[in-house]
């Protein structure tokens, strides 16, 4: 009886339980994004309405720069608003994704543009890491853990949009107003009423029908259709990977890892560098002294050379997985720490090796885009073998920070510098007189940043072999008609050069377009 005597809880009562409920289950940041959705979907809105605007029907280009200008600007709003200052290093990663973006307007390399895509998502990950979180006190494994954990957090937090707005407009004026209310339901009724009006007044009538029709086609066209998706879907993603930046913020974190005893990874290192020792001593013997003794006879140098390149990658990959690891999972030791600095020095020596195998197929075969983007993964190598021995010395160094900074700063330069250009130019350069695979490869297999030097060789007949320029079955001739690789390629720079709009503008091809003005196709003439 006494029970029943009590009051029922009032409302605020209620809504104060659900808010304590969500405090312990959420941090104090996400909570505040999730209480306040009309600025933070809004931001999420504009995010997605941004992304179908720049992105709809429109190849890379101009767009990914003023994209990634647009990111950035909503997420320093963002920042702005949830947290004090934003981080000297959150600006870096702004200024890299910027590069990227700059990147992507000035090349025509697909491989690049892909990896730029890339690279300017990972980046505005960790930005978010970096601005939210104490990250000095990370280390190298739960850094890396975080950053593809907020992937699969965004995910998880995909009902949070639908949630928090339905909570957001139950509360809105607009939709407590019953005359507002009543309109839309009125709304509502009225649709399928007025299909079947219009249906039935369109066979009626031929001409209302043909309007009719017109308006149905505008209204519920694809391009509405697909535009409205690309919005709904920027607008989730941008939402879910806010929460999920924020969502641990302000909670305390598991107990830290109990690192295992040294002994373990010690006696695994010390069989692995007595390995390298090994191996290590016959690279200098084979290839750095010039070869003091025979290679097995079933190779040339530029086979040796190509047979164990990518092997030594991905040994050099593992050595520095594993001295990332021996730190990450167990206890500190001095054994183990000289153990670390031994198989750096192997590392190095396998790195030497790998270049020098690579420079001497190189010097055979000539430059491949591949082949200066793995020189260029043995440079980041060089750099993070340097950082990995720092770290063992100084246990506060940000290895995971530095190594960012290292791809980021390299692969910038790299993405930058056209590499299609330099592989044209190299093979030019090194060859006296080219031929039809030369013409091949320099038209079909090198982007259009190649084109400005490609095109001024084409009409140079002094550059090309006679057999290839006379024969009637090579089917080239400068004096007369065009190879078909050459029609092929002024026709790919004339496609790529139509209806070209703002938002996917690209540099590379346009400067294309501009140089195969000066140096005409013959065959159209």
């Amino acid at each position: 009886m006494e029970q029943l005597n009590n009051p029922l809880p009032t409302q605020e009562e209620k809504q104060a339980v659900v808010e304590a409920v969500y405090q312990k289950q959420e941090s104090p940041l996400l909570l505040q994004v999730r209480q306040n959705f009309g600025l933070y979907g809004g931001i999420s809105l504009t995010f997605g309405g941004g992304f179908a605007l720049l992105f709809y029907k429109a190849w890379v280009g101009w767009n990914v720069l003023l994209y990634s200008a647009l990111i950035i600007a909503l997420l320093i709003i963002v920042m702005s608003k949830l947290t004090t200052k934003i981080k000297t290093g959150t600006k870096f990663y702004f200024a890299a994704v910027i590069m990227l973006g700059i990147s992507s307007a000035l090349t025509s390399n697909d491989v690049l543009l892909f990896f730029n895509i890339i690279a300017i998502l990972i980046l505005l990950d960790i930005s978010l890491l970096h601005q939210f979180y104490d990250v000095e006190k990370w280390e190298f494994a739960r850094h890396f853990g975080k950053m593809i954990g907020m992937v699969f957090g965004s995910i998880a937090s995909i009902w949070m949009p639908f949630a928090d707005s339905l909570n957001f407009f139950k509360k809105t004026r607009v939709l407590k107003n019953d005359l507002f209310r009543n309109i839309v339901i009125g709304i509502v009724i009225s649709l399928p009423i007025l299909y079947i009006t219009t249906a039935l007044l369109s066979s009626a009538d031929l001409l209302f029908g043909s309007l009719a029709n017109n308006v149905f086609k505008a209204v519920f066209s694809a391009d509405i259709f697909w535009i409205g998706c690309m919005v709904v879907f920027g607008m989730l993603a941008s939402y879910c990977i806010l929460c999920a930046s924020v969502s641990k913020v302000g909670i305390q974190d598991k107990k830290a890892i109990v690192k295992l005893d040294a002994s373990i990874a010690a006696t695994v290192m010390t069989i692995l560098c007595l390995v390298y020792a090994y191996f290590c001593i016959l690279q200098v013997v084979y290839l750095f002294t010039g070869g003091l003794f025979t290679l097995p006879e079933a190779y040339t140098f530029a086979e040796y050379a190509r047979r164990g390149f990518f092997e030594l990658m991905w040994v050099t990959g593992i050595n520095i997985a594993l001295m990332i690891i021996s730190r990450t999972l167990f206890k500190e030791s001095k054994f183990l720490s000289i153990l670390v600095v031994f198989m750096t020095v192997c590392t190095y020596i396998m790195i030497g090796s790998a270049a020098y195998r690579m420079i001497l197929y190189i010097s055979v075969y000539h430059l491949s885009f591949l082949r200066l983007f793995v020189l260029l993964i043995l440079i980041i190598e060089v750099f993070i073998l340097a950082g990995v021995i720092i770290s063992e010395f100084h246990k506060k160094f940000q290895l995971f920070s530095y190594s960012v900074a290292v791809v980021a700063v390299c692969y910038i330069a790299f993405s930058l510098g056209k590499p299609d250009v330099w592989i044209a130019s190299y093979l030019i350069d090194h060859e006296k007189s080219l031929t039809i695979e030369d013409l091949s490869y320099l038209t079909s297999e090198l982007s259009l940043d190649a084109a400005p030097i490609v095109l001024t060789v084409i009409g140079d007949e002094k550059r090309w072999e006679n057999e290839d320029i006379n024969s009637d079955n090579s089917g080239y001739d400068l004096e007369g008609s065009y190879n078909p690789l050459v029609k092929n390629y002024y026709h790919r720079i004339d496609e790529v050069n139509k209806d070209i709009h703002v938002r996917d503008f690209n540099y590379s091809n346009y400067k294309a377009g501009q140089v195969a003005k000066q140096y005409p196709n013959k065959a159209t003439n």
